[in-house]
């Protein structure tokens, strides 16, 4: 027998931070490998007879954990208002409870009335001669070896042990730690391991569970049953589904809709109700399928949705191991749809992209989801093609709808792409890629007899022929863009011992990863400058034409250890346009001499003058520098004794407060973010009134004028946090005085031709079909010197993407009729003429008319 083994791991993890549970890779149904792309067929196990599944012989989970205990009659000023104390409490689930919790999952899964799946409890390790005596998997020394070819193997992963499904139960994390190697937070890890190459028959699989994972009153293991039959699911080949539990774990914090946003009236985005099924109500975690990738296991939580993803009982559930292991009555009494997704304007496929079908009497309970090019992985000459679904398990005669959607949190192994367009429906006879004609929310009813395959579901993508076009990038927080706006960058990671960027070239469509945190870009992008980490050191370091990362020569000032052992010398925060200085603080735990006590202080660097500490007061406090012009004047904060960042311009050798620059009335003034290049504006955050309102304020240094930028907007009702109202943060500025940044949720621009405009509505007005990709939260946090190009943060999906937008033609309404301007000069004459920024309102895209 040829076997291969599968070293691919699908993790299932739970977090227990407010914002929600821990992502990792998600997949609408079909397989997690496929044995042959040329005809479609994945790896599955044989079931002529039941898969044979083996169980850890130890307990499912034990540890101690501490517990606070009210005590209200101790809480008074005699017992120094002792409350409460913490009591500790030890907690076992038993190997009886994890196995029985098994034998569920194996029994749902083979009962599938239209599966052949088939798979049966067979023992104990014990019985295989695995874990001891007792069959006990603990992740110790002596449960490794070495294989015929030299390489450690475990008992159980990396051994080949005759056959089936080998569960574990990790009783205290060490099997997760010591075995697998993932952190500890993890509640399961499975995979198939072994297959017949020649016939694509697994062999043997593994199932990790995280016992040591579990809450303290999960009666009877009912919420971690639904990690068990998750995994199990991948453990007989199982990909990850999208049905619903977007919706139901994270509808109330992102945009996460049943059908299409512009169409769903979300609490953020507004618009009108126009979905086929009724607004009142929404999926229940009992509509969650269990191959969702995501779970929420305390027992106390509201959205507690472990218990309901034990069982396996959805559509999608149905469709899922039917798709893999096909009873003859799956294709018999159930329908499928099959069709394409195609980018706007073009006849390329879209791979990655989510599908869903509803069904319009049954929205929740009935719905299926697939990714274009699901069993295909990009892979050249596979039987389906990139952009091509198909949607199995469909009820015979119910009337479904059809929409495109981005996956929530990734895709995986499925390729992903960023959906160019807006999610819509599929409108059959009127289906079309011009979103000024085809309505995103129009739809058609779709029915399929039993045992129907109807094709030419075939969804070409909206979009607006010469529209702006907003880049959304999955590299996170985007800081940096060149003046041709040919170059993107921002950092990755810039602590705990690492120092990462991105940079994103837009001619060849690539990327590098550079050893630099903090990494900054001169206006032609010849250098990038950061820090490095080297010998457990972080260390100023650039890149300039023709030569490696270079590290820049060691300031005088002795380094700090924050903790693991890591010294800090520098942090990078800017450089000037030309390249010729970069600028941040330096770190000081000692006093070196000239350069006196400071914790951080605010410091420079040329070639030609060295290092320049700005500001030195031997106070222990710290200071920064946020903006560099060409002329050498910085710009930043500086700490005071309760913790307040000043706003600071250094200019000719003098260090000026902003706070003394501001008019009577302003009673504090923040940080300075931004300077142009030739230092003649700044701009900040955080000048404060005597009524506590907070404004951005702006500087002008030849003549000393200093303006509060007075742009807020109402608290909307649902932040409970806001009070009063939201201030306009600028967070940089171009040299024709645009401000961009945002309203502490939504990206924003401004300036004397396009006013103050909030990304998402000028988007929209300018027929951008994916403005919604900068809707939910989002900043604008570079502006090019020459104004055209802006970079920023967005949170797309539920993750952190970055985003890009060039202002260069802009569309305008005259006379009833729209026309396309050049920017800046075109739009103010034709403001001035009387035209209104935006598309007139007949050629806006359909979803977007009387909608924002």
């Amino acid at each position: 027998m040829k076997t291969e083994r599968k070293f691919l791991k699908n993790l299932l993890a739970a977090g227990l931070a407010a914002a929600g549970l821990i992502p990792f890779a998600a997949q609408a149904y079909g397989p997690l490998y496929v044995w042959d792309y040329a005809s479609g067929t994945p790896y599955r196990w044989d079931v002529a007879t039941p898969v044979q599944v083996w169980t850890d012989g130890g307990n499912f989970a034990s540890g101690t954990v501490s517990l606070w205990v009210e005590t209200p009659e101790t809480c008074n000023e005699e017992n120094d208002w002792q409350c409460g104390h913490y009591e500790d409490l030890y907690v076992e689930f038993t190997n009886e409870q994890g196995v029985a919790r098994v034998a569920d999952a194996v029994a749902s899964w083979s009962s599938v009335p239209t599966s052949s799946f088939q798979a049966e409890v067979a023992g104990s390790f014990a019985g295989l001669g695995i874990g001891g005596a007792d069959g006990d998997i603990t992740g110790a020394p002596e449960e490794f070896g070495t294989d015929a070819d030299g390489n450690v193997v475990h008992e159980i992963l990396g051994t080949d042990n005759g056959g089936g499904i080998h569960v574990v139960f990790d009783e205290d994390g060490s099997v997760m730690t010591n075995v697998l190697g993932v952190p500890g937070g993890v509640l399961g890890v499975a995979s198939p391991e072994w297959a017949d190459e020649d016939t694509g028959i697994i062999t043997e699989g593994w199932v990790f569970i995280g016992g040591a994972q579990t809450w303290y009153n999960d009666d009877d293991l009912a919420q971690m049953a639904g990690v068990i039959t998750h995994e199990f699911g991948h453990s007989i080949n199982l990909a990850h589904t999208q049905t619903n539990g977007h919706v139901v774990l994270y509808g109330g914090q992102t945009v996460a809709t049943p059908g299409p946003v512009d169409c769903s009236a979300h609490w953020y985005t507004g618009g009108e109700y126009r979905l086929p099924f009724p607004q009142d109500g929404g999926p229940a975690p009992a509509d969650m399928a269990v191959m969702y990738p995501y779970i929420n296991t305390n027992p106390q939580a509201a959205g507690a949705t472990g218990a309901d993803q034990a069982t396996v009982s959805t559509h999608e559930d149905f469709a899922a191991i039917s798709a893999l292991y096909p009873a003859a009555s799956f294709a018999a009494q159930t329908g499928s749809l099959s069709g394409t997704v195609t980018y706007p304007f073009s006849k390329d496929g879209i791979i990655g992209i989510n599908v869903v079908a509803r069904n319009i009497d049954n929205p929740y309970e009935d719905a299926i989801t697939v990714m274009t090019g699901d069993w295909n992985d990009g892979i050249a000459g596979a039987a389906q093609g990139l952009g091509e679904f198909t949607l199995q398990g469909l009820t015979p005669g119910a009337r479904y709808v059809v929409h495109v959607e981005n996956i929530l949190a990734g895709g995986f192994p499925t390729p992903q792409v960023a959906l160019p367009g807006p999610t819509e429906y599929f409108n059959g006879p009127h289906e079309s890629d011009d979103a000024t004609s085809d309505d995103a929310c129009d739809y058609v009813e779709i029915e399929v007899a039993a045992g129907e395959t109807r094709s030419g579901i075939d969804i070409r993508v909206n979009g607006v022929k010469k529209a702006p076009q907003l880049v959304i990038d999955p590299a996170p927080n985007a800081t940096e863009i060149t003046e041709n706006g040919q170059m993107t960058g921002g950092t990755i990671i810039d602590w705990y011992g690492e120092a990462q960027s991105w940079v994103h070239y837009q001619g060849t469509d690539s990327y590098a990863i550079l050893p630099l945190g903090g990494i900054t870009f001169s206006d032609n992008g010849s250098v990038m400058a950061g820090r490095a980490i080297l010998e457990g050191a972080y260390l100023p370091a650039r890149m300039v034409p023709g030569r490696r990362i270079e590290l820049l020569p060691l300031p005088d000032s002795v380094p700090c250890d924050q903790g693991g052992g890591i010294l800090e010398y520098y942090s990078h925060h800017s450089m000037s346009p030309d390249g010729s200085t970069i600028g941040g603080f330096l770190w000081n735990c000692e006093s070196p001499g000239e350069t006196g006590y400071f914790r951080t202080s605010a410091v420079t660097y040329s070639d030609a003058a060295g290092w320049t500490v700005l500001n030195s007061h031997l106070d222990g406090l710290s200071s920064r520098v946020n903006g560099i012009a060409n002329n050498g004047t910085s710009v930043g904060w500086s700490a005071l004794d309760w913790g307040w960042w000043e706003g600071r311009i250094w200019q000719d050798g003098q260090e000026l407060s902003a706070k003394d620059l501001a008019p009577a009335g302003i009673v504090d003034v923040g940080e300075a973010t931004a300077i142009t290049s030739d230092g003649s504006v700044v701009v900040g955050i955080d000048a404060v009134n005597e009524l506590f309102n907070s404004r951005s304020w702006r500087y002008r240094t030849a003549t000393g004028e200093f303006e509060v930028i007075d742009i807020a907007e109402p608290c909307p009702p649902w932040d409970w946090f806001c009070f009063g109202d939201k201030p306009f943060n600028a967070y940089d500025l171009a040299d024709d005085g645009t401000l961009v940044g945002g309203f502490v949720g939504v990206a924003a621009v401004v300036n004397e031709v396009l006013g103050t405009q909030k990304l998402p509505d000028f988007l929209k007005g300018q027929g951008v079909v994916n403005a919604n990709d900068v809707g939910l939260a989002s900043g604008a946090t570079k502006i090019t010197t020459n104004g055209r190009h802006i970079v920023g943060w967005t949170a797309v999906d539920g993750n952190l993407g970055s985003f890009k937008l060039t202002l260069d033609q802009l569309w305008m309404c005259r006379k009833g009729k729209s026309m396309q301007v050049a920017y800046p000069g075109g739009v103010a004459s034709q403001l001035q003429n009387g035209a209104t920024l935006g598309m007139c309102e007949d050629d806006l895209p359909l979803q977007y008319k009387g909608n924002f």
